[in-house]
């Protein structure tokens, strides 16, 4: 009737479906956290998703393209 085998498959699948409940569980704890933090302003919002671009200058000496304000230093000489 009971058996060495059936008793660890019923204790596996209670682990899988307990183990299944916490992961639910964390996901809509996660996902009610989220909905519940305030929305950025639309200023920083806007600040979030913009792009930054940079123009770029190329360097007489070796020719390669550098921020227009930062330090350089040719490795090779042209």
């Amino acid at each position: 009737m009971f058996s060495i085998p059936k008793l660890l498959v019923l204790v596996a699948l209670i682990l899988v479906v307990l183990y299944g409940f916490r992961i639910a569980g964390s996901l809509n704890r996660r996902k009610q956290q989220r909905e519940a933090a305030p929305d950025p302003t639309p200023e920083k919002k806007r600040e979030r998703e913009r792009l930054e671009a940079e123009d770029l200058v190329q360097c007489p000496k070796c020719g390669a393209y550098v921020s227009a304000g930062a330090d350089h230093e040719c490795r090779r000489q042209a």
